[in-house]
């Protein structure tokens, strides 16, 4: 299955589940091996592989001990500049700020009882 991002999240974390699984046993490793290597408890594996959500915490280990760690670089890619940006002296942004005006136009919520 590829993912797109329309999928729901149990969807999601089944598929995540059934790559995780795919994983291991190319690697040629039990549940109770993965289980020892990433220092977590089997019940874990068997829940992610079974598509149940997990911690972050817990994934992170998991894919450590399956080395592909280096995966989650194209899952969450560093923010860069492109060269333009950079010609023009920009830098990263830290964080997003809009006008009180940008806030207000932007709303078109109502309570209901206007006319």
């Amino acid at each position: 299955m590829k993912i797109h991002g329309t999928e729901s999240n149990t969807c999601l974390m089944e598929e995540i589940g059934r790559r995780l699984r795919g994983l291991r046993v190319r690697s040629s490793m039990t549940q109770q091996e993965l289980s020892t290597r990433a220092g977590v408890p089997k019940s874990m594996i068997t829940k992610a592989e079974n598509g149940t959500p997990i911690r972050m915490d817990v994934l992170v280990e998991l894919m450590r001990a399956l080395d592909c760690l280096g995966n989650l670089q194209m899952l969450l890619p560093e923010d860069e500049l492109t060269a333009l940006e950079m010609l023009k002296g920009k830098k990263s942004r830290l964080r997003v700020r809009h006008t009180k005006n940008e806030r207000v136009k932007g709303s078109d919520w109502k309570w209901g009882d206007e006319v």
